[in-house]
């Protein structure tokens, strides 16, 4: 069982991935260059967690 902690941290990792990628599709890709690294680091952590 994942305690709330780790539930926490999910949902933040899942709110900062769906902005960023909104923020991608609303905004010139130079504005939002500097979020996507951090944007593949969540996602790759967030299959980690899924699988």
């Amino acid at each position: 069982m994942t305690g709330p902690a780790d539930v926490g941290g999910v949902l933040v990792a899942v709110e900062f991935v769906v902005t960023a990628g909104l923020v991608l599709l609303l905004v010139p890709l130079e504005a939002a260059a500097p979020l996507v690294p951090l944007l593949l680091v969540f996602l790759l952590a967030l299959h980690a967690y899924r699988s």
